[in-house]
């Protein structure tokens, strides 16, 4: 009964509205939306008159149209992103070859640092800023140390921890390059034994953000080799044992018994795997995955270094060995005079 008073009532309606527009004597444009409207009208009475297996059959048509339009949509959203990654795959296919020449060692670095260092840095405009930038606060520093402005030993490594923050903010910024760096002094212990100390360090955001973060009060134990190739250093100090609670690293005492220059490794995981890496401090790869190494000496060469400065990273594959090389071989020097005047510093307050 419900089916066939609704029909009616559509019925009706229908043609109240054909009277409504011939009274009115609308223009042929409205005549045909009021025409749609009751064609409507009457395929939903139908609906109703065929009773609920059409109205359910046809719920269904509209669900599969629904369905169907949304995974199209969803295709075609996806589409440029599925392209921008096929595209991001070909330049890292095509560019691994160069990528591996620019890195270190066999190491490829990433297709990042790639457009940072010779792409953004072309003509080594980048590098050039970052030499003016930290070259202003290292001496400002360099002369209150000389001209005994600070007033004592804890300001003045306080001083040199702040120049470490200038150092980081700089590159940071430039390169997105986020680096914990460490200064090592080479001292002698109560045996005359050769060691690195801990000196001066800044973390990088990941460890400032940590609860815990790494310890840096390690003491290295540089035994004197005459080894020549990487891989005897890293043997030895595996069977190192020590009864002083020293480290070993075999990229330091490489450095400091070679007189080399510097060291650097895009993935340590890979280094230690073909034994050119070892440290025996704990948990240092949980931290770092990319090192690099420098000797803190005077242009001179054969020169026992002061010390050595660490550059340490999370990421793999963050250095550009030529463009690093010019820009942490700089700092070092700049921290070898720095040690200079702070040795001075310390001469004349004794």
């Amino acid at each position: 009964m419900k089916t066939i008073s609704w029909n009616k009532f559509v019925t009706w309606l229908s043609t109240i509205i054909v009277i409504v527009s011939g009274i009115v004597n609308i223009n042929n444009g409205v005549d045909k939306i009021i025409a749609r409207l009751s064609d409507v009208l009457g395929y939903f009475s139908k609906m109703l008159t065929w009773g609920n297996n059409t109205l359910t059959q046809c719920l269904r048509s509209i669900n599969q149209f629904i369905s169907e339009f949304i995974v199209y949509c969803s295709l075609f959203l996806l589409l440029p992103i599925a392209i921008v990654i096929a595209f991001i795959g070909i330049i890292n296919y095509c560019t691994r070859k160069y990528r591996i020449n620019i890195g270190t060692h066999g190491i490829p670095c990433t297709l990042l640092t790639m457009y940072h260092f010779k792409v953004a840095n072309k003509n080594n405009k980048l590098l050039d800023s970052i030499h003016k930038d930290i070259y202003h606060h290292y001496y400002k520093i360099k002369e209150n140390i000389r001209y005994q402005r600070l007033g004592s030993t804890e300001e003045v490594n306080h001083t040199i921890e702040e120049f470490l923050r200038v150092i980081h903010s700089s590159i940071y910024k430039t390169f997105k390059l986020d680096l914990t760096i460490n200064i090592k002094r080479l001292s002698l212990d109560r045996l005359d034994n050769l060691c690195l100390v801990p000196f001066i360090h800044y973390r990088n955001v990941d460890e400032r953000n940590k609860d815990n973060p790494r310890d840096f009060n390690y003491i290295y134990y540089i035994e004197v080799m005459e080894y020549e190739r990487l891989i005897r250093y890293a043997n030895r100090a595996r069977n190192y044992k020590s009864d002083r609670g020293y480290e070993v690293n075999n990229i330091f005492t490489y450095l400091i018994n070679q007189k080399k220059r510097y060291w650097m490794s895009n993935d340590l995981e890979k280094d230690m795997e073909a034994g050119l890496f070892y440290t025996s401090s704990d948990n240092y790869p949980e931290y770092y995955h990319s090192l690099a190494v420098f000797s803190i000496t005077p242009p001179e060469k054969d020169v026992v270094p002061e010390g050595l400065l660490i550059f340490d990273t999370k990421k793999t594959g963050k250095f550009s060995e030529k463009e690093c090389t010019n820009l942490f071989g700089y700092i070092a020097h700049l921290i070898y005079e720095l040690l200079m005047e702070y040795n001075n510093y310390e001469s004349k307050k004794k």
